[in-house]
């Protein structure tokens, strides 16, 4: 079974998010899955499960700075590290980038940028990033309310507004984790 796994020690960057999306993409896949929501305060869609016949579970860490992380680092297939694009998010961000230091090169990384938008702050952030780490894969997701919208009716952007922009970007990072993992769609099989 593969493993991804969506972690930041920094609450509040949309790890839920990309968690639940995932769910979704996989579902509309009919890829089997097992979903692990493993932050207390339980805001994901989905809810914590195990099927028989999964092929890839999703793993969605609590923000914090645990003792697993690197264990969960370890036995991970694919690993996401969602991050907003302010000064607060800079430490944070680059402990984890440290932490998934001794990975690079074995261990496929994205770093996804939430609630990109057209104003400086964005602009400047990503130019940091790259300048600083020019080697690291990212990806972004734009601000946008469709997401919120779509979770309060418990359901993907996908199926809420499948014109929005979101939807175009959820599914760059899933053909990320399709492809890094191999996964198959079960349509076309």
């Amino acid at each position: 079974m593969k493993t991804v796994l969506i972690c930041n020690q920094k609450g509040g960057v949309g790890k839920t998010l990309i968690a639940d999306e995932l769910a979704f993409a996989l579902e509309r896949d009919q890829i089997p899955y097992n979903f692990y929501d493993l932050d207390d305060q339980g805001s994901a869609i989905h809810q914590t499960n195990e099927n028989p016949e999964a092929v890839v579970q999703v793993v969605d860490t609590a923000g914090a700075l645990q003792a697993n992380m690197t264990k969960w680092i370890e036995s991970a297939d694919f690993v996401i590290v969602p991050t907003m694009m302010s000064n607060r998010d800079m430490k944070p961000l680059e402990r984890m980038i440290q932490i998934l230091e001794p990975f690079k090169g074995t261990k496929p990384t994205l770093y996804v940028f939430n609630r990109w938008n057209r104003f400086n702050i964005s602009r400047d952030f990503i130019n940091w990033f790259n300048a600083k780490y020019p080697d690291l894969k990212t990806a972004i997701i734009s601000d946008t309310t469709a997401f919120n919208q779509a979770g309060a009716c418990g359901i993907s952007i996908n199926e809420f507004q499948s014109n929005n922009i979101g939807c175009k970007q959820i599914e760059y990072i899933y053909s990320s984790v399709k492809y890094e993992l191999n996964l198959k769609d079960r349509r076309t099989q």
